[in-house]
């Protein structure tokens, strides 16, 4: 059983970040392929690599900068990659300023 800093039970934390599927390109260049995690509440995540591996490309499509070739992010219980503006200010705090809302207003 994984346990938190607090000793809690990690492993019954509810998913707050699910990517499931996820494949991230450029055009035709496939960076990542079939890219599946979930985070969860209170979870310490990390992105490491080596240079040009798709770390940031990975950061773009999670705050939904770029929309991925083919899968999905969800936070809680809303799909992020198809989510409508007003549901998309949900995920990210309800901000005006979100990026993913802003970008899906802007079309």
């Amino acid at each position: 059983m994984a346990t938190g800093v607090n000793g809690e039970n990690r492993s019954a934390a509810e998913p707050h970040i699910i990517v499931r599927d996820l494949t991230m390109a450029y055009g035709s260049f496939v960076l990542m392929r079939d890219l599946n995690f979930v985070v969860r509440r209170g979870d310490i995540f990390i992105i490491m690599g080596g240079s040009g591996c798709g770390k940031s490309t990975l950061l773009l499509h999670l705050i939904g900068l770029k929309d991925p070739a083919t899968g999905e992010i969800v936070y809680g219980d809303i799909n992020f990659t198809r989510a409508e503006p007003s549901s998309a200010r949900v995920c990210c705090g309800g901000s005006e300023s979100c990026t993913r809302a802003a970008r899906c207003g802007a079309r």
